[in-house]
């Protein structure tokens, strides 16, 4: 059990008011004046391009409103998909670090939702970071094992990225700018790399480092070094997971062209969603900015679409993985602590107590 999960009041009254104060600073004015910047910068950029924004909103407007429901159903399932595979990562550490319990499926696509929250509306990424921080309050886990699980996400991820790029790199080449398909292939197979070298080094001086470093940091690098090393573990399950989880995100960028009335090449459609998620990597709020224009830049240069049309297909998939991320995930933010105390008070009564007292 974790010191810092216990305080007065109770066992979840530690991990609750420490919750509840991250909650505040996340829904704070620096974060809300975070996000006016990155939405002013996204107003310069619209106006910057020239985009006839009365024709981007008669297309919007026009959109099919049973694909763009289908298209945001989609892309909730991709949680799912990605908290099957956390847990799975999560179970092997906590076995490394001789526990044998792990929250649900359900649980930890909550914790995903919640980091994709965060780094939708702070700076830097810190998402991952967070979700890796309840997740040590709320369950006597460790920070250091839990964040290398999500850095054996991140390399799986990159991975499969780079794979998925590989894959349909070659049809776009006839399709209109070739030259940028390679130049995105170029940075996802660098990030890819450089996470397996840093991987490759973590495992070449695990030996000398537990040597050298201080006594007091040594167990906590061991932690991370195994966590970080689980997901060679159980492989073909962390990949079919990470793949479907992939598929459910082009799987709404294809409805959300489809409820706009465009016919879009399956692999431009992969093409466009990978590259919005490596666009999410620019440490603005959600990559706020740089996915816009970037992933309109490229569906004008790869799929042919006039200025308007690429706005509008952004403007309409931004809303469902940004705005409605947001908008869901302050709900979850919410009702979860209450949830919480509430199975806390269940459990904690004594089995039949009710029926013994009413005699």
């Amino acid at each position: 059990m974790s010191a810092s999960g216990e305080g007065q009041g109770g066992p979840e009254a530690g991990p609750a008011a420490r919750f509840g104060s991250l909650r505040r600073r996340i829904f704070s004015l620096p974060a809300l004046v975070s996000l006016l910047v990155a939405g002013g910068f996204l107003v310069f950029l619209v106006t910057r391009f020239d985009v006839d924004l009365a024709v981007t909103w008669e297309r919007v407007r026009g959109a099919n409103p049973w694909l763009l429901a289908a298209a945001f159903a989609v892309h909730y399932t991709t949680f799912i998909f990605r908290g099957a595979r956390w847990r799975i990562l999560l179970l092997r550490a906590a076995r490394l670090d001789g526990r044998d319990s792990t929250p649900g499926v359900l649980y930890c696509s909550q914790l995903v939702l919640l980091g994709w929250v965060v780094n939708s509306i702070g700076w830097l990424r810190l998402g991952d970071a967070f979700r890796a921080y309840v997740y040590q309050e709320e369950n006597g886990a460790t920070f250091s094992g839990t964040i290398g699980t999500v850095l054996a996400e991140r390399v799986l991820d990159a991975a499969l990225v780079a794979l998925a790029l590989l894959a349909v790199a070659p049809f776009l080449i006839g399709a209109g700018d070739g030259n940028v398909a390679w130049a995105v292939l170029g940075v996802a197979a660098a990030l890819a790399a450089a996470l397996a070298a840093l991987l490759a080094a973590m495992v070449w001086a695990q030996g000398p480092l537990s040597r050298r470093l201080p006594r007091w940091l040594a167990p906590h690098y061991r932690r991370f070094h195994d966590g970080a090393m689980v997901g060679s573990h159980r492989l073909p399950e962390t990949t079919v997971l990470g793949l479907l989880g992939w598929m459910a995100e082009a799987g709404r960028m294809y409805l959300a062209a489809m409820a706009l009335g465009f016919e879009l090449n399956p692999a431009v459609v992969i093409f466009l969603t990978l590259a919005s998620s490596m666009l999410t990597l620019v440490p603005t709020p959600g990559g706020v900015g740089a996915v816009e224009s970037g992933v309109a830049g490229l569906a004008v240069r790869l799929a042919a679409l006039v200025k308007e049309s690429a706005t509008a297909l952004v403007l309409v998939d931004r809303f469902i993985t940004y705005i409605s991320v947001i908008i869901v995930g302050a709900v979850v933010f919410t009702v979860r602590p209450v949830i919480r105390r509430r199975r806390a008070f269940i459990l904690s009564l004594p089995k039949g107590g009710w029926s013994r007292r009413g005699g």
